[in-house]
């Protein structure tokens, strides 16, 4: 298996007759992608529906039992990086740490799954299509094997179904859920008002 992860790397790795404009953009893809999810659920915070506030949520718990899987491995199983061993070309630089697997893949891929599985599909296939295309930028720089991306896949798929049955199919996550629905209620409610009197004294 290490040998067919090692081969699958060096063709998907670049090399120094890589055009510099490819590297640069799979840099921006390594990234800065992965900056735009909090201002996504930020945004979906604010702008979206009740339902849609309960996906996000869903998901974003979700991400965060997908990260402690990934820890938990990375300490039972600390798989090296390409460059500590030594293989390939790296454009990207990275601490020398465990690969297996990728934080950037286990967000992307659960955050994507995550809101498909709740109804967002639309918007959990975008959110995978970025999850593909980072995961390749990762491996095409050098800091991450093909594994680490299906290992982060492999992850997602039973994080998104214990976040779900913990806050969706549990009389104390709808509780929690429906609590944080009203705090937010409750804030939209007090901010409107400040803006309102500030715009009288206006």
């Amino acid at each position: 298996m290490e040998a067919l992860n090692q081969a699958w790397f060096l063709i998907i790795n670049a090399n120094t007759h890589t055009p510099d404009a490819l590297i640069q953009l799979a840099k921006i893809l390594a990234e800065w992608v992965i900056y735009f999810i909090p201002v996504l659920l930020i945004y979906i915070g604010v702008k979206g529906s009740s339902d849609t506030r309960r996906s996000a949520i869903t998901a974003s718990a979700a991400v965060a039992v997908a990260l402690l899987i990934g820890q938990i491995i990375n300490y039972a199983w600390p798989h090296p990086r390409p460059f500590m061993i030594g293989l390939g070309h790296t454009f990207l630089e990275h601490k020398s740490e465990a690969s297996f697997p990728s934080d950037h893949a286990l967000v992307l891929f659960t955050l994507a799954i995550g809101f498909i599985s709740t109804g967002l599909r639309k918007l959990g296939v975008q959110l995978l299509l970025a999850g593909i295309a980072v995961s390749w930028a990762r491996v095409f720089l050098g800091v991450h094997f093909p594994f680490d991306i299906a290992g982060a896949l492999v992850v997602s798929i039973p994080s998104v179904w214990v976040a779900t049955a913990m806050l969706n199919r549990s009389a104390l996550g709808n509780r929690l859920i429906n609590e944080m629905e009203q705090i937010y209620q409750q804030t939209l409610t007090q901010i409107g008002q400040r803006v309102s009197r500030l715009n009288k004294k206006l």
